[in-house]
C-alpha cells in the first residue's frame, strides 16, 4: 500500500512539474505585458507633466529658447514623484536647432556638405542631385544629376519633386546614393552626420541657442563668431549661475556683434522630448516629437506626377507621425501641443536599473 502511495505521489509530482512549466511562457508573456501596460501608464504621465512644464515657460517667457531656461529637469520642476520603485528620466532633443531641409539653399546646403567633409566637386554634385529629386523644375548642372537618369531606369520614373520625407530616400538619389551609402548599401559616416544636423521639418528660424558649429557655419557664420557665441553661452552668469540664452535679435548683435540672422532664431520650434521608465529589470522608452501653433511641419506632399501615370519615386517612405484624428481630438480640447511623432520601445532588461 505505501508503495502505491509513494508512487502516485511521484506521478503527482511530475504531472505537476509538467503542467508549470507548460505554464511558464504564459505567464511569463502576460507579466511582461503587465508591466508594459504600467510603464506606458507612467511613461505618459511623465510626458503629461513635462509639457505642462514647458507650457508654463512658454506662457511666463514668451517661448522656449534653451534648456537652461529651466525646463532641462520638468520633473523636478513639478514636484513629480513616480510610483514606488519606479525611476523616470526626460530628456530633450531641440530638432529645430537643426537645419530645416525643405529651406535649404542650394549654396546652404552645399556649404553645409562641405563642412560635413566632402570636396567641394562633389559636394556641388550632391546638391544638385538632391534638388533635382526635391524640386521640380531644377536644371541640373549635368546630366548624371538630371531628372532624365530615372526615366532611362528600367521601371521609367520621375523624382517626386518635394523634400524628402524620411533620410532613407538618399539611397534613391542617383550620385547622392554613392556619397550616403557604400555599394553594399550600407550607411556612410555622412549619412549620420547629416541626420544630426538636418531636419526634414519645415519650419522658421534655427535656434541658435542650441545649435552645433556645423550648423552655424552653413548658415554663414565665421569661426570667430561661433567662438563668440559658445563662449557667450558656456559663461554662467553670476547672480543664479545658470547659463544664458539669447532671446532676441537684439540681444543677439548686442552679445556678438553684427553677424548674419538669415534663416536662424532664438526659439525652439520643435522638440522631442524623450522619457525613459525603469522598474526593475523591465524599461520602456518613450519619444514624442512636438510643436505648438503649428510653428513646423512636414511639407505638404504632391499628390502625382503631372503625367498622371509616370511612376514617382521615393513616394514609400515617410516620416512616422501622429494619426490625424490624434491631432484632430486634441484639438477639440485646445491641446496647445501637435505631436508630430511618437514612438514607444521596450527596452533590454538591465542589471543595474532600481529594485522594485
Amino acid at each position: 500500500m505505501l508503495v502505491v502511495v509513494l508512487v502516485t505521489l511521484l506521478f503527482a509530482s511530475l504531472l505537476l512539474t509538467r503542467l508549470i512549466e507548460a505554464g511558464s511562457a504564459d505567464l511569463l508573456l502576460a507579466m511582461r505585458q503587465a508591466d508594459r501596460a504600467r510603464l506606458q501608464a507612467d511613461a505618459h504621465s511623465a510626458l503629461e507633466t513635462t509639457l505642462a512644464v514647458l507650457m508654463d515657460f512658454r506662457t511666463v517667457d514668451g517661448g522656449l529658447y534653451a534648456s537652461s531656461q529651466g525646463w532641462d529637469d520638468p520633473l523636478g520642476y513639478a514636484g513629480y514623484t513616480p510610483r514606488e520603485g519606479v525611476a523616470v528620466q526626460v530628456g530633450f532633443e531641440d530638432e529645430s536647432a537643426k537645419l530645416s531641409l525643405p529651406r535649404l539653399t542650394p549654396d546652404t546646403l552645399n556649404t553645409l556638405l562641405v563642412q560635413l567633409g566632402l570636396a567641394a566637386p562633389d559636394a556641388a554634385r550632391v546638391t544638385d542631385a538632391m534638388f533635382v529629386w526635391m524640386h521640380r523644375g531644377h536644371l541640373a548642372a549635368e546630366s548624371e544629376t538630371s531628372a532624365r537618369v530615372y526615366e532611362q531606369d528600367e521601371l521609367p520614373a520621375v523624382p517626386p519633386g518635394r523634400p524628402l520625407r524620411s533620410f532613407d530616400e538618399l539611397a534613391g538619389i542617383e550620385v547622392a546614393r554613392g556619397y550616403f551609402y557604400d555599394p553594399a548599401g550600407r550607411p556612410r559616416p555622412l549619412l549620420e552626420d547629416f541626420r544630426r544636423v538636418v531636419s526634414l521639418y519645415e519650419f522658421n528660424g534655427t535656434n541658435l541657442n542650441m545649435a552645433a558649429p556645423a550648423v552655424l557655419r552653413a548658415a554663414g557664420w565665421e569661426a570667430d563668431q561661433i567662438g563668440r557665441l559658445e563662449k557667450y553661452l558656456a559663461r554662467p552668469v553670476i547672480a543664479t549661475r545658470s547659463r544664458p540664452y539669447l532671446r532676441s535679435p537684439q540681444e543677439v548683435h548686442g552679445q556678438l556683434g553684427k553677424v548674419s540672422l538669415n534663416n536662424l532664431g532664438e526659439q525652439s520650434h520643435l522638440l522631442r522630448i524623450n522619457v525613459t521608465v525603469r522598474r526593475g529589470p523591465a524599461a520602456l522608452h518613450l519619444s514624442a516629437l512636438v510643436t505648438w501653433l503649428d510653428l513646423a511641419r512636414l511639407p505638404t506632399p504632391f499628390a502625382a506626377s503631372p503625367e498622371g501615370t509616370t511612376r514617382v519615386v521615393g513616394e514609400q517612405a515617410s516620416a512616422q507621425s501622429a494619426s490625424p484624428a490624434l491631432n484632430a481630438s486634441a484639438n477639440s480640447l485646445r491641446y496647445p501641443f501637435t505631436v508630430l511623432e511618437f514612438s514607444e520601445t521596450v527596452l533590454p532588461a538591465t542589471t543595474d536599473a532600481p529594485a522594485a
